[in-house]
């Protein structure tokens, strides 16, 4: 079966008759732009979900993966760190353009000369473990995706309190606004035998997984694919 091939429609409803269920795992990372051209793929892979299959229930769990966990609760200088890793500012000025581009279909503008800090991401994820309702467009994804804006696009410290705080207020009181809210859902760490080679992964009912951002329609096949199959196995070879 083929990832491309045009998605099916009837997929069967689960044992006894039951609404079936679609869980996502999502490994992530505040410092990883990838994860959050991953994230907004995987919104809009949601949507399509569930125009397709009306029957299916998903839930979304999202699972912090630090990518430098040593990193200072201070943070290092970002600008500099990049230059070093990468060896010249042309290196620095490609990859980034490499970024922004794969951004834009996401729709997201990256400004990464805003950035001055690299942050320690733990406290972020905390703030984020507060909140234990998600779905496609509910808590904590609207404080996940508040928070990657203001790294990304706005150059804040995400590892600093004061921020994140504000960061926290301003998410409170969206969603005292908001009109509805998600099923019951976790934010955790990630569980035992799980292996994860690079974010964002995600993990399709235990038994598809999948890595990297990949766009929409890639996203949804693997949807289709873990309603089908077993075995846990990667994306490649379920294609």
């Amino acid at each position: 079966m083929n990832l491309f091939d045009p998605p099916v429609r009837g997929l069967p409803a689960g044992a006894n008759g039951r609404r079936a269920t679609l869980t996502i795992d999502v490994f992530f990372d505040f410092i990883c732009p990838w994860c959050w051209i991953g994230t907004r793929h995987l919104a809009s892979a949601l949507r399509t979900f569930a125009t397709l299959h009306p029957e299916v229930k998903t839930k979304v769990r999202w699972r912090p993966y630090p990518l430098l966990p040593d990193t200072p609760l201070e943070g290092l200088p970002y600008q500099a760190l990049y230059l070093s890793r990468l060896g010249s500012p042309t290196a620095v000025s490609m990859r980034r353009a490499e970024v922004q581009c794969a951004g834009q279909a996401a729709g997201i503008d990256f400004d990464f000369t805003r950035i001055n800090v690299l942050p320690n991401t733990e406290r972020a994820h905390g703030v984020v473990r507060k909140y234990h309702r998600v779905d496609a467009g509910g808590q904590p994804a609207q404080l996940i995706e508040r928070i990657f804006s203001a790294y990304f696009v706005e150059g804040a410290d995400i590892g600093n309190e004061d921020v994140l705080q504000r960061l926290e207020v301003e998410h409170t009181i969206a969603r005292a606004m908001a009109l509805d809210a998600g099923p019951p859902s976790v934010c955790k760490p990630i569980g035992r035998g799980v292996t994860v080679s690079g974010v964002p992964h995600f993990i399709f009912n235990s038994n598809v997984a999948l890595s990297g951002a990949h766009p929409a329609s890639t996203l949804v096949r693997a949807m289709q694919n873990a309603l089908s199959q077993s075995p846990l196995q990667s994306q490649e070879e379920a294609q």
